[in-house]
């Protein structure tokens, strides 16, 4: 089996490519793609994949329209790329649980069917590439589309809760000191990037999947506070945790989490993280930036 994986460099992108690299797939990367169709379908054509995993996009911009280019104008020229092509390899669309925005207690777990009411400019790009994918598998092009909830691992951006936590507990002394936050007592469904990495290549190798729309999730949710008080103690640190107001979400959900019923469907069922692990993964790593040459000198 061939794979060209889009957007290889970023988190989720290189422990996917990774992982297909030990299932055995000859793995064909492109950490950054050109705007042009022209570009996109000589990419495609070299890569000669049987399936295509897109994850090239931004999650954070300056400016909203760099987020609608990266997320929604290269992904439309990206399948109209592919859909010239003779015989289409098979596209799986990494789309986002922020495509969901909002629910009520009443919808939990949140399933595939659910009505999305994307809030952020992040999510709605998601959302718009998703009911792109939706339409061109309605149209018969074999396109599969994953909406992943926050992978955890090794990697994982500073901007996000876990990783964003670990940062500050390293550079802590070891006397301890103060961890600035939001509302920790949300509860949020949390799957191991590698996790995610296996289910995302299951979907790829399964025809049933084709035209569906899936959560790669854990189906479960798990509070941020002791997870951040593993993290501390992981660290060897004391920490005060200091809830700031300007890192307050209003109207944020208290518990959010996925329904794992169309995913074990498909034969494919996910397993919990193990945030043993996963916690000293974040922290190694963490410590690891702070003593850098290039952490130290900036």
């Amino acid at each position: 089996m061939r794979a060209l994986v889009t957007g290889a460099s970023g988190f989720v992108g290189r422990h996917l490519a990774v992982h297909l690299e030990h299932q055995g797939w000859d793995v064909a990367v492109a950490a950054q793609l050109s705007a042009t169709e022209a570009a996109l379908e000589q990419v495609v054509r070299d890569a000669a994949a049987d399936s295509v995993f897109h994850l090239a996009g931004l999650t954070t911009a300056a400016h909203a329209a760099d987020l609608y280019a990266a997320n929604v104008v290269l992904t439309a020229r990206l399948l109209d790329a592919i859909e010239r092509i003779p015989s289409p390899p098979t596209v799986v669309l990494i789309g986002s649980a922020a495509e969901y925005g909002r629910v009520t207690p009443s919808d939990l777990p949140v399933r595939e069917d659910q009505p999305c009411c994307p809030v952020t400019d992040y999510a709605i790009s998601k959302y718009a590439q998703t009911l792109m994918g939706l339409a061109r598998a309605h149209s018969g092009m074999p396109v599969v589309i994953v909406r992943l909830w926050n992978p955890v691992g090794r990697g994982m951006p500073r901007h996000l809760a876990l990783a964003s936590f670990a940062h500050q507990v390293a550079a802590l002394p070891r006397s301890g000191g103060t961890l600035r936050v939001g509302n920790l007592d949300v509860e949020r469904d949390f799957l191991d990037v590698r996790e995610a990495a296996r289910l995302i290549a299951g979907l790829a190798r399964n025809p049933n999947a084709i035209g569906k729309l899936v959560n790669v999730c854990s189906g479960r949710p798990y509070r941020l506070r002791p997870l951040v008080e593993a993290m501390a103690a992981k660290a060897e640190r004391t920490v005060e945790i200091l809830v700031e107001p300007h890192r307050l979400r209003p109207g944020e959900p208290t518990v959010l989490f996925g329904d794992t019923s169309r995913l074990a469907a498909l034969g494919l069922h996910p397993a919990q993280p193990d945030f043993d692990v996963l916690l000293g993964e974040l922290v190694a790593d963490a410590q690891s930036a702070s003593t850098s040459p290039r952490s130290r000198s900036s």
